[in-house]
């Protein structure tokens, strides 16, 4: 018995080092009657897998993504329990797995998964491996959807996002808080990571041995005077660089909207499909046998209201995009082109949404430690990406005169 499993196993193994393994594919792939696997005929599915990578290169998150097609009321193309691709509203979960498919990549990848003993039962469960950790990995073995750089990248970015990044030490995504460090601060005491409290003011709070220990909190230190000289040094750091940051966000906003314009009219054309073959099935059903023809008769109706929902959100979308002011005149963006947009301006100018003052500061800064150097002072060491630093010392409001290092000196004057 042992050695019939055991030559199974091998075999298995054989196959799927050769990527001839047959797996379950995902939406977007088929595979002929020969077995070789290519793209899904359907120009629709194949476009709204591209759109789903091109959005998240540029969103950044898959909740984004998500509310970007529910947005433009699109569909995913996904696998129901028979295997056959059906249309569903887009989900978070959805999104990721697409997301985390290496088939995409035009990889075949075997042992993504592993069994350990994770319930209280301690039945054995299936958890994800570590990207490094996939037993066997065989690139081009699909059409690709995406470069292995680009399906990198993208795991690099989920890995950033995920929620507990204080146990993965990750930076986290930038999100809408007042704290502009938020996700790269490190406690310079006990060197763990710190966390943003917004309660009584944005302050950067090392708590971790409180949490584990339930000993006081390492440091408190306030938010607001931090990230203004951190910010004032990346500034300085940037100054001589010239940034068209306008051009080229206007333009990856101008392909991201043609993209899901495109999406659109191709779930239309696919929804007119749908109501005209309701409309024929209709019509050739017995009027006599009315349980089919009522039947029929409201798969048409829901074909028609789902149509005509697809239309109203594309006239909507389109309206839309032609009421959108430019922003700026032509004499102004002239300059604008010419010149480029020197990065200061794009700071101070108050359209520009802290969650993007983050993403600036995380494209040079790697880390910040600090630490509290006297009551009204920190000591503040930026890490630079590429390994150089920059040490602050960044003074801190106090609530009384008592809390000066010189209070003692201040008095003495003041008795004089």
């Amino acid at each position: 018995m042992h050695t019939i499993r055991g030559r199974l196993t091998a075999g298995l193994l054989a196959k799927a080092e050769r990527g001839e393994l047959a797996q379950p594919l995902p939406a977007g792939f088929v595979r002929d009657p020969s077995g070789v696997v290519t793209k899904d005929p359907d120009r629709e599915v194949q476009d709204r897998v591209s759109l789903v990578f091109e959005s998240f290169l540029s969103l950044r998150t898959a909740v984004r993504v998500m509310r970007s097609l529910h947005a433009g009321n699109l569909s995913l193309p996904r696998r129901d329990r028979h295997g056959e691709v059906c249309w569903k509203r887009p989900t978070i979960p959805a999104v990721t797995d697409m997301l985390k498919n290496p088939a995409y990549a035009g990889a075949f990848v075997y042992g993504r998964k592993r069994f350990r003993a994770t319930s209280p039962s301690g039945r054995p469960q299936k958890t994800p491996r570590p990207m490094p950790e996939w037993r066997i990995v065989v690139k081009d073995k699909y059409p690709a959807y995406v470069s292995w750089e680009t399906f990198e990248k993208v795991q690099a970015i989920l890995r950033d996002n995920r929620s507990d990044y204080l146990r993965v030490k990750g930076r986290g995504v930038p999100r809408d808080g007042a704290a502009l460090l938020h996700g790269i601060t490190w406690c310079g005491e006990c060197g763990h990571k710190m966390v943003v409290r917004y309660k009584g003011g944005s302050q950067y709070v090392c708590n971790h041995l409180r949490q584990q220990h339930d000993v006081p909190e390492c440091q408190c230190l306030r938010a607001a005077p931090i990230d203004h000289q951190v910010a004032a040094a990346f500034l300085e750091a940037v100054a001589p660089a010239e940034i068209e940051a306008l051009a080229k966000a206007r333009k990856m906003r101008r392909r991201a909207d043609d993209a899901l314009r495109h999406a659109q009219e191709q779930q239309i054309q696919r929804l007119r499909y749908k109501v005209s073959l309701a409309e024929r099935q209709f019509n050739r059903v017995d009027p006599d046998n009315r349980l089919v023809a009522a039947e029929l008769e409201r798969r048409w109706e829901e074909a028609l209201l789902e149509l005509r929902q697809s239309e109203e959100t594309l006239k909507g979308k389109t309206d839309a995009s032609l009421r959108e002011p430019l922003g700026i005149d032509s004499r102004l963006r002239a300059k604008v082109v010419a010149l480029g947009t020197r990065l200061p301006a794009v700071w101070v100018d108050r359209a520009t949404p802290r969650e993007h003052r983050k993403a600036l500061l995380r494209c040079l800064i790697d880390k910040v430690i600090m630490r509290r150097g006297a009551r009204d002072r920190a000591e503040v060491r930026i890490v630079w990406r590429g390994g150089a630093t920059t040490e602050l010392a960044v003074m801190l409001p106090v609530n009384g005169l008592a809390a000066l290092p010189r209070q003692d000196e201040m008095e003495r004057r003041i008795c004089e």
